[in-house]
């Protein structure tokens, strides 16, 4: 998805230049984690850094979780902590097993047309970058 931006300085638009990102990547993240086994807030906060790479503060994570439940990929209960208080543990749903699999047949694809545009560029570029 490509996004165009209004220019603070002259107003004219612009397309957003950041392409190391994917919007909404989490989401599929936090399924995965998910489908492996339920979890509260804090631990899907740490593991999507740790098995993602995805770093997010809790409170856009809460969020997130939020949404998803509404969409209905997620479901939450609240379990007792002996240590603690109550934590609200997340399970996938049926339906957010459903989209993993889409998403991740989409992701698959996109990271072929980035492999092919990487080997062009690589092909194209190749004797500057022997050269240097």
């Amino acid at each position: 998805m490509i996004f165009t931006y209004m220019c603070k300085t002259c107003g004219c638009s612009f397309r957003s230049r950041d392409f190391g990102n994917i919007e909404r990547f989490v989401e599929p993240c936090i399924l995965l984690l998910l489908s492996q086994k339920p979890s509260h807030g804090y631990s899907l906060m740490e593991d999507l850094e740790h098995k993602c790479g995805e770093k997010v503060d809790i409170g856009n994570l809460y969020r997130t979780l939020r949404r998803m439940e509404m969409d209905g990929w997620v479901k939450s209960d609240w379990s007792k902590n002996e240590s603690g208080p109550d934590r609200r543990t997340y399970t996938i749903t049926q339906e957010g097993l459903e989209f993993l699999k889409s998403a991740v047949s989409s992701l698959t694809h996109t990271d072929e047309l980035i492999h092919r545009l990487m080997e062009g560029y690589k092909e194209a570029f190749r004797k500057e970058q022997a050269s240097v």
